[in-house]
């Protein structure tokens, strides 16, 4: 199974370089075309629809055609579309471009995780974390270097999605010609006695689960979505210098806290963790925004909670539904990735009908959301618990 975990590890890099190149080239983006921030929000969420729509369809590519050609398959989108943006004379014809690569994430997203779930058996949180520090790890280096690129090379933001592929191609010839004696996906238990996605849809913890994660999926992605343009518009500071330091100290905290939050969420327990993380979340996103400029930097220490969320919630999905866990999460990544791309639009209207400052201030209030629904599914689970004791 060592194969599996560096295949593992080295896609969720990859995808956490690729797609946090957006700290700096969205602002980019909407200089050059001159929109507005509807139609900024309308790029994150349309872009962000491509990743939840292709989790749909890697879930039937992957039962076809196996785990390693579901992987395969997002780097060939993400060369696509990183490919078709050299080719975009139009605001639309970018997104267009970025939806592809959107869709290599949901590839990426579905193969990794049914990876996951079989192969960390044991102490699923700590190497859920560990999984997904390589992801963090990622979104350290991609906005850093998309901002050296912009910046000190005078790269143009396609120049550097197109960079990107360099290493992309390394990891891609590494898969291709790593032999594969088996698929995980064919070690599970027999598909009739397995939870199907419709039967899964039907289950209010799943849905619990579902909007849990959506709202805190908002709040990260509001950093590397808003958190630029926020410096830019309300504090007057370059995005590609601040902004491009500003994601990239957020997820230096997200990734260190991946690295070795596993091991005290494996001690304190998964979801007392859970509470407390987005509890402090809250706490900083409100203090943050209330004390203004002098708040700014507090906000990135956000991403130290924010980033034990997602991996921590699926190892408590794998423990609540056990051999269904892959069924189940697959619906649960779906459903909250639809969610989140319906608020990030919900944010780019909040900058225009109510002010510049007001779309990631309301990270505040996804918060809030996140942590009431905590607190609704830890009551739920415990009752189940009870009544199945």
């Amino acid at each position: 199974m060592l194969i599996y975990s560096v295949i593992i590890y080295a896609t969720m890099l990859a995808f956490g370089l690729v797609e946090n190149i957006k700290g700096v080239s969205y602002p980019l983006i909407k200089a050059e075309f001159g929109v507005a921030y509807t139609q900024q929000g309308g790029l994150a969420s349309f872009t962000w629809y491509g990743y939840v729509i292709s989790c749909l369809i890697a879930s039937l590519f992957m039962h076809r055609f196996g785990t390693r050609k579901s992987v395969l398959m997002g780097y060939a989108l993400i060369f696509s579309g990183a490919v078709a943006t050299l080719a975009a004379p139009s605001f639309w014809a970018a997104s267009v471009s970025l939806l592809i690569v959107n869709m290599g994430f949901g590839f990426f997203e579905v193969g990794a995780n049914a990876m996951a779930t079989l192969v960390f058996t044991v102490k699923a949180a700590l190497m859920m974390n560990l999984m997904h520090f390589f992801y963090g790890l990622g979104a350290i280096l991609g906005p850093q270097a998309a901002g050296v690129l912009t910046n000190n090379l005078a790269f143009t933001w396609r120049g550097v999605y197109v960079t990107a592929l360099v290493p992309l191609a390394l990891l891609f010839l590494l898969i291709w010609r790593t032999p594969f004696d088996e698929d995980p996906a064919s070690d599970s238990q027999d598909t009739a006695d397995r939870l199907s996605p419709r039967d899964a849809l039907k289950d209010p913890v799943i849905w619990l689960f579902a909007l849990s994660l959506g709202f805190m999926e908002v709040i990260e992605f509001g950093a590397a979505n808003w958190g630029g343009l926020h410096l830019q518009d309300v504090y007057g500071l370059d995005p590609r210098v601040a902004g491009a330091r500003f994601v990239s100290a957020f997820y230096f905290l997200f990734t260190a806290s991946r690295l070795i939050s596993g091991w005290f969420v494996e001690r304190i327990g998964y979801i007392p963790s859970m509470n407390l993380a987005t509890a402090a979340s809250l706490a900083l996103f409100a203090v943050g925004f209330s004390l203004g400029r002098h708040g700014l930097w507090l906000l990135p220490f956000t991403g130290f909670f924010i980033g034990i969320m997602w991996p921590t919630l699926m190892a408590i999905a794998m423990q609540v539904f056990g051999p269904n866990a892959p069924a189940a999460t697959s619906v649960i990544i779906t459903v909250s990735g639809a969610i989140n791309g319906l608020f990030q639009l919900a944010i780019g209207l909040t900058n225009d009908l109510i002010g510049v400052a007001w779309g990631y201030r309301s990270c505040t209030i996804y918060a809030a959301a996140a942590l009431v629904l905590m607190r609704l599914l830890t009551r739920r689970i415990g009752s189940a618990e009870r009544s199945a004791g």
